[in-house]
């Protein structure tokens, strides 16, 4: 069989090029088609030397491996060593995945194996590895938005594994303070028997009468917060005020605020992996928190 460099040239070109393309768009990077084609030219020249020069060296793995690195830095100026490795691993996971379509399609029926198949599998990948990048970064995202929330009532302490709702902007009117969504079951010790029994009254009672509950004699500060829904309008909520909330996020920063704890009956979470909602405006004194420890030091 005859090769024609023109053609090897061409085909490894425009492998390459898609191959980077796609790094790029997972990694959301800015595409600049002139790096694209640079890059695509040198991983296409590579291949025409290591075939008709046919040195052994040119084959080795660090040779192999460094025109990649090349490859792909040209493509991406990404600064800091973190930056360019994740663009080499992209690239790698990339090429693996196109490689391993490739093979299947070749056992499937070899004789159609023609360069528009093999573009086609590229493509294919890059769906592939579009929703499982994107599945990844939603489960950073959520796991970047847990908290650990400490509450004090009355000397009794409840620690909670709370989410960031940046949906969450409900307010207890009179104070003005957030309001922290937390399931019921959860706050339990912090609520004396009758206490707890009353609230569970009031939240299966669709009328909905707090009176009783008002009326109680208790160590414990209770609010009706009213919120509206999706599907309802005016719903009330009863929100008790702690003495203390503690929230701490993982790398151990304290960010001490002012909430109330709405009380919910159901579950937070679906896969029960939380307990509580916080509130959106957490992020802003989370910042002034950080900002404020690094005038400190």
């Amino acid at each position: 069989m005859v090769y024609y460099v023109e053609y090897i040239f061409a085909e490894n070109f425009l492998i390459d090029f898609i191959l980077l393309f796609i790094t790029g768009k997972l990694l959301k990077k800015t595409i600049i088609y002139r790096r694209l084609i640079i890059s695509s030219v040198l991983g296409a020249v590579y291949v025409i030397l290591t075939a008709y020069i046919g040195r052994e060296f040119m084959t080795y793995f660090i040779v192999k491996f460094s025109v990649s690195v090349l490859m792909v830095m040209i493509a991406y100026d990404s600064r800091g060593i973190a930056a360019n490795l994740r663009a080499i691993i992209a690239f790698y996971i990339t090429s693996l995945l196109m490689v391993g379509i490739i093979t299947a399609l070749y056992y499937l029926d070899y004789d159609k194996l023609t360069v528009n198949a093999i573009v086609c599998s590229i493509f294919m990948g890059y769906a592939a590895l579009h929703f499982f990048f994107k599945e990844i970064k939603a489960k950073i995202e959520k796991h970047n938005y847990m908290r650990n929330v400490e509450i004090t009532v009355n000397n009794k302490s409840k620690i909670l594994r709370a989410y960031i709702d940046t949906g969450n902007e409900l307010t207890e009117p009179m104070s003005g303070k957030p309001v922290i969504v937390a399931n019921m079951e959860c706050i339990k010790n912090l609520l004396s028997k009758e206490l707890y029994e009353e609230i569970l009254i009031c939240c299966k009672n669709e009328k909905n009468s707090y009176e009783n509950l008002l009326n109680m004699k208790s160590d414990v500060n209770l609010r009706i917060v009213k919120y509206n829904t999706i599907s309802s309008i005016g719903e009330n909520m009863i929100c008790l005020v702690p003495d203390n909330i503690e929230i701490t996020d993982d790398k151990n920063n304290i960010v001490k605020t002012d909430a109330v704890i709405g009380i919910y009956p159901g579950r937070i979470s679906k896969k029960d992996d939380y307990d509580a909602l916080l509130f959106k405006k957490l992020l802003e004194l989370e910042r002034e928190t950080n900002n404020e420890y690094v005038k400190s030091c």
